[in-house]
């Protein structure tokens, strides 16, 4: 057997990934695996895209945030422009190919995350040059929020790109950012601007903003050196900021007088909601004790943090090396032993993480909202481990580590946030005739399971309003803005009612139950629901099947 028979046997069964050009194949073989994931998972059903993902790109190409009130709830008024290109895609284009190219998409973090890796990891032994970046890269999307997120259309693997992408862009100019120069601040600039622009698409991106801009007071250069690319960087993070988002709170700035409606309406009070600040606060740490173990008690309970089970301890394990990086230094600066310093652009990554992770757990204790620095975790422990182990012991620890962790995430640490079989087409439903759809107004009657992805399928003439509103206590002016709807309109009125699919059947006594609920509702908003005329119509999510119940409805008022 030849020397060449050899070599390409052991890339096939074992590949050393240490060249170049193995680095090369990977920045597209990775991405391409990740969209043959996305395909096995099925057709993305999660329940943020049967709330408002597909209607708010609807609404905006379509005019109905004029016409509408709240199909999706609160979530109606968020940004959609995130929401546009998927909404697009799965209208037109072959459900399948759309869950491929959206696993591709996400599969680029893998390639912007090696490129991350590469420019950190400058001093490593030729044997492993190019080896230990591939395998760091890949730990890091074989984490368990990036993995449940592929393919969907949550936007935390989408948003993750920019973050990762202005993380690149500020290391190609690290070791000049003492200089004043043009072009090393017009890089911080830029990336500030991409920074920027994933925090306009999705507003809880605006916390990795923040680490980006707070890391760079930990580079190794003068204070007012840090304070001046500090403030470039925001300076940049508010143009992109306006870029993506700027058109959006000016909308709802002319139309409700708060440019985040229906958020912060304590500081911008509305008839129309309840008095309500930015987000939940169940998820937060219920006291500083428990803050100060909260990665364990993610670890031990993902529901702490989410609704989906996310199992994966590397979030436990990054924060006791972290612990012990920063007792061993002050152990011995106190005893004048001389510790290895992190190299500067290190630092960088180590402050990002770090600070990253303190903004999150203030600002919102959402797991799947980790996704942009949890990415970087991988790398942020192997940088930890070389500064308190010896160099082999390091990279050992931190292969066993990261290999269990990665495994562990693979065989169910990373559950789905829901798919269903593939069809020809994403989105399809049985639309009942309506005469007269520039009259017609439309009652949707829950919030759970979540119905605004159904707006979509009908005119869009019609309006469509929820009732039970997210906001129960702006009553009664909520009620009347629906009566004001209607009487508007003067055509017919309709309730939109969920119906229940389950065994590969109707569930009849669901549906009973449901709609006795749904009748009480209407009538506490001034409606009654005429029960015979109600009928059964199926929507569809691939080849899932998602019943609803239409039925006739007139005012009592």
């Amino acid at each position: 057997m030849n020397t060449n028979t050899i070599t390409r046997r052991r890339w096939f069964f074992a590949p050393s990934m240490n060249s170049p050009r193995a680095l090369a194949r990977a920045c597209w073989i990775v991405p391409l695996m990740y969209g043959v994931y996305s395909l096995a998972q099925g057709a993305d059903s999660n329940w943020d895209i049967r709330n408002y993902h597909l209607y708010n790109a609807f609404a905006l190409l379509h005019g109905k945030m004029a016409i509408d009130l709240a199909p999706a709830g609160m979530q109606s008024y968020f940004n959609p422009l995130l929401d546009v290109p998927y909404y697009l895609m799965a209208m037109y284009l072959p459900a399948m190919l759309v869950g491929f190219m959206n696993g591709v998409l996400h599969g680029l973090n893998f390639v912007l995350l090696l490129c991350v890796c590469r420019r950190v990891l400058v001093d490593l032994p030729e044997q492993e040059r190019y080896r230990t970046p591939f395998w760091l890269a890949l730990a890091g999307c074989f984490t368990a929020n990036f993995m449940s997120g592929v393919g969907n259309s949550m936007g935390d693997n989408t948003t993750s790109l920019f973050c990762l992408g202005a993380l690149l862009i500020v290391m190609t100019v690290w070791s000049r950012l003492s200089e004043v120069s043009a072009r090393v601040l017009l890089a911080i600039a830029i990336g500030g601007v991409v920074s920027g622009l994933g925090a306009g698409l999705k507003l809880t991106t605006i916390v990795y903003s923040v680490a980006l801009s707070g890391g760079l007071l930990f580079a190794p250069i003068s204070v007012i050196a840090r304070l001046r690319v500090a403030f470039v960087f925001g300076v940049g993070v508010l143009l992109g900021l306006a870029a993506t988002g700027g058109y959006w709170f000016l909308d709802l700035w002319r139309l409700y007088g708060n440019p985040v409606y229906p958020q912060y309406s304590t500081i911008f009070p509305s008839a129309l909601t309840s008095s309500v600040g930015a987000v939940d606060t169940k998820w937060f740490p219920t006291s500083v004790w428990e803050a100060l173990v909260f990665p364990f008690v993610f670890a031990i309970n993902p529901h702490r943090v989410g609704q989906v089970e996310l199992h994966q301890a590397i979030w436990a394990a990054a924060y006791v090396i972290f612990w012990w990086w920063v007792i061993a230094a002050f152990v011995g600066r106190r005893k004048g032993v001389p510790a290895p310093s992190l190299q500067s652009s290190a630092r960088y990554v180590v402050a990002y993480v770090v600070i990253g992770y303190v903004v999150w757990m203030k600002a919102f204790s959402i797991q799947r909202y980790l996704v942009a620095i949890e990415l970087c975790v991988p790398l942020f422990i192997y940088l930890l481990l070389m500064q308190v182990l010896a160099y082999r012991a390091a990279r050992n620890v931190a292969a066993v580590l990261l290999v269990l962790s990665s495994i562990g995430v693979l065989v169910g640490g990373a559950h789905s946030w829901g798919h269903d079989p593939w069809a020809k087409r994403m989105f399809a439903a049985d639309v009942p005739q309506l005469p007269t759809p520039q009259k017609t107004t439309v009652l949707l009657t829950a919030g759970d399971p979540p119905l605004g992805w159904l707006v979509p399928m009908f005119p869009d003439t019609v309006a469509f309003a929820t009732i039970r509103s997210a906001f129960p206590e702006a009553r009664p002016a909520y009620d009347n803005k629906i009566h004001d709807i209607v009487r508007t309109r003067g055509g017919p009125v309709y309730a939109l009612i969920p119906g229940y699919w389950t065994d590969g059947r109707r569930d009849a006594a669901k549906d009973a139950a449901e709609l006795a609920d749904s009748g009480q509702a209407l009538t506490d908003y001034g409606f009654l629901l005429d029960a015979g005329s109600c009928r059964i119509l199926h929507a569809h999510i691939g080849r899932g099947v998602y019943p609803y119940q239409w039925c006739r409805v007139t005012s009592s008022r």
